[in-house]
């Protein structure tokens, strides 16, 4: 219990103690994240802090009451993990915008021209001045989905492993010491997802014009982190290492938004990011597989 506390202790401690009180001075909580690139950056740096608590939990146990945090890589015996942690997040998000986009099938643009508006508006310029100083749609769009599919889920997994160090490497396993397995998983998502509260009041993944705003989306929030936690636990379980988790944490970072360039609307509390209460039914149904799977892994 110890163990448990003092990591808890120190990451919501850190976490909304700086976001917080940053969110009221920035001014934050009223005008929506996006209006303060410090707070952005502050919600960014807020990603190492589970590893910290991980850290400080463990260094402040007697030898033989600390963790295995299994921050070993183990790639060779987890070539097939790595590679599914590496291309399902991929799968998952755009399943999700298919949902989405055929649910509401009003708010698809395939013109991405409501985006441009949205982008140009932020650079001070005419939809139209914009595309004139970028390469073809089509060029942008095909370099985006590469990116996001090559280079970024590893560029991401480097914050991710500040976190999953702490929810996968530190939580999970000291949880499922007291309950089985599939019960800690849910804990361990349930308090990962009430984690991201302050970000979340702050307009953070759905922004702050839905109903029920911001306890809506952070229920919706506690109720996506609960299924992916499911399937990063099984990975964590099966893998013995916290970097599996943190690649395939890094890749789900790194497609989440590429629907929004086609959705008339922007982010919605409903998607079309696979954290959206219809865009995230495909990770709901991915999380609820893995969550059998854990009771015999």
């Amino acid at each position: 219990m110890k163990r448990l506390a003092i990591f808890l202790t120190i990451t919501f401690g850190l976490t909304w103690g700086v976001l917080i009180p940053s969110g009221f001075v920035l001014g934050t909580f009223a005008n929506g994240e996006a209006s303060s690139p410090l707070m952005m950056g502050l919600i960014a740096m807020s990603m190492f802090f589970p590893l910290a608590g991980a850290l400080v939990a463990n260094l402040a146990c007697k030898p033989e009451e600390r963790i295995g945090l299994t921050w070993k890589p183990l790639v060779r015996q987890n070539i097939r993990n790595y590679l599914i942690a590496w291309f399902a997040p991929a799968a998952v998000a755009l399943l999700g915008c298919v949902v989405f986009f055929a649910v509401n099938p009003q708010w698809f643009d395939p013109t991405m021209r409501s985006y441009l508006e949205t982008v140009a508006t932020a650079a001070g310029l005419s939809a139209d001045d914009l595309t004139s100083q970028m390469p073809p749609m089509n060029v942008m769009l095909a370099a985006t989905l590469v990116a996001s599919l090559t280079v970024a889920p590893f560029v991401n997994m480097i914050p991710a492993f500040g976190e999953e160090l702490g929810w996968r490497g530190m939580l999970f396993p000291t949880l499922s010491e007291r309950m089985p397995p599939r019960v800690a998983a849910l804990v361990t998502g349930i308090i990962w997802g009430l984690w991201h509260a302050p970000a979340i009041a702050m307009g953070h993944n759905y922004g702050m014009g839905y109903a029920g705003f911001p306890i809506a989306g952070i229920l919706t929030m506690t109720l996506t982190c609960t299924a992916m936690s499911c399937w990063l636990c099984l990975l964590r379980q099966r893998s013995g290492s916290v970097w599996p988790c943190a690649l395939a944490h890094g890749a789900f970072n790194a497609i989440a938004n590429f629907g929004v360039i086609f959705c008339a609307v922007g982010q919605t509390f409903l998607g079309p990011s696979p954290l959206g209460l219809v865009a995230g039914i495909p990770l709901i149904a991915l999380g609820a597989f893995c969550w059998f799977r854990l009771s015999s892994a």
